[in-house]
């Protein structure tokens, strides 16, 4: 039995992902992977004798809450579970909602990526809901340890774009890693590459110097300039928090202005970029999934698909564990992969209610996107001997 992924995270081409996330004209893929679930209705799920129960859940426009136990769709301040918007899961507990839902990965699916993280897209488009069932059946060990949702970045946790190195304590960055980027204000665009990363923890100082450069995409313009703007730290800065506006290729104030577009920072334990979105600001910011600089360099201008960017938000077990594929075979659609998650309803309370689930599909009977389905069943965990 599969508990963790240790598969290195594959990177996904998200401009051409949310090309596709739209609306209608997304088609059904019952042909690859199939669609579990009633309507989205405010009722309980379709369940059978055994516990097991399926829903679809209507995302496309709002986020939406899922009470496992009733299989019905509730408000934001009832008792609920599972949280869905688009391809967004969450947890309720941490840093997304106020219960203490914890989850974790039971059952991995390595067999569908091979040795370097790629999808194997006859494994994807030949599996169904009905192959995949038998992940849900399994008999399930309790893990050392529950999860709970923490702030997401959306240029993705810090071992995205740097690396440690546990020789010398240094913190670099990783080779090779960009992004597209949206301004503060949300009518500007850059590509940004990590080009230079140093952070020695050992020296307890903080981050010590970093070099950012954006090709930047003023509003009204169209396309990215070639001359790259670059954001350094400032002669007086601290090792903490700062923050940069690429449209004006100046440091500002992370407190005072509001017009930041990348925030570097250092706290705890813990270095990060932020976006002017979501939770970390009141712009209208955010990055795409992470890319080569030559992917990047494919990109001419802002492809012009809004959803593209991801703001900063909140995430856990889910967004470190990718449910989908997108793209296989040049076919613009989303392929679940039926990983199996472990839900527990309490993370305090030893014999709370613990369901396994899986996510099987993304569009409803008439292909439009934005409508996950969801299908889940009671477990009752092994304990370790003693």
């Amino acid at each position: 039995m599969n508990l963790f992924d240790t598969r290195p995270p594959a990177l996904v081409l998200t401009a051409m992902l949310l090309t596709a996330c739209g609306g209608g004209s997304d088609k059904d893929i019952k042909t690859a992977g199939g669609d579990a679930g009633n309507n989205g209705d405010n009722t309980a799920g379709a369940g059978d004798q055994s516990g097991l129960q399926s829903k679809r859940l209507p995302a496309a426009n709002e986020t939406v809450y899922l009470n496992l136990k009733t299989g019905a769709l509730v408000g934001e301040n009832d008792e609920w579970h599972i949280a869905a918007n688009r391809l967004r899961f969450t947890l309720n507990g941490g840093a997304s909602g106020s219960g203490m839902v914890g989850g974790v990965l039971a059952v991995a699916q390595d067999d569908f990526y091979d040795a370097d993280g790629e999808p194997r897209v006859s494994v994807f488009t030949n599996a169904t809901v009905n192959s995949e069932e038998e992940h849900l059946r399994e008999v399930f060990s309790a893990p050392e340890s529950w999860q709970q949702d923490a702030f997401a970045s959306a240029f993705g946790a810090s071992s995205t774009w740097s690396e440690y190195d546990r020789a010398t304590g240094v913190i670099s960055e990783k080779a090779d890693v960009g992004y597209l980027v949206r301004s503060a204000e949300g009518d500007s665009y850059a590509r940004m590459r990590v080009v230079d990363f140093h952070f020695p923890t050992r020296a307890g100082s903080g981050i010590e110097s970093f070099r950012f450069e954006f090709e930047v995409q003023a509003a009204g313009a169209s396309q990215f300039s070639n001359t790259p703007v670059v954001f350094e730290a400032p002669a007086d800065y601290d090792g903490m928090d700062v923050c940069f506006d690429f449209d004006s290729a100046m440091v500002v104030d992370c407190a005072a202005s509001d017009a930041w577009d990348l925030l570097v920072g250092f706290s705890g334990r813990d270095w990060y970029l932020r976006s002017n979105s979501g939770e970390s600001g009141a712009g209208r910011g955010g990055a795409s999934a992470p890319m080569t600089w030559s992917e990047l360099d494919q990109n001419a201008a802002d492809p012009g698909v809004p959803r593209l960017y991801e703001s900063d938000a909140t995430g856990g077990v889910f967004s470190e564990n990718t449910w989908y594929a997108y793209n296989l075979s040049e076919q613009h659609r989303i392929w679940p992969n039926f990983r199996t998650f472990l839900v527990k309803s309490d993370v305090g309370v030893a014999d709370s209610a613990t369901w396994a689930l899986q996510i099987t599909g993304y569009y409803d009977d008439n292909g439009n996107s934005g409508q996950p389905s969801v299908r889940w069943v009671p477990v009752e965990l092994e304990q370790p001997q003693e």
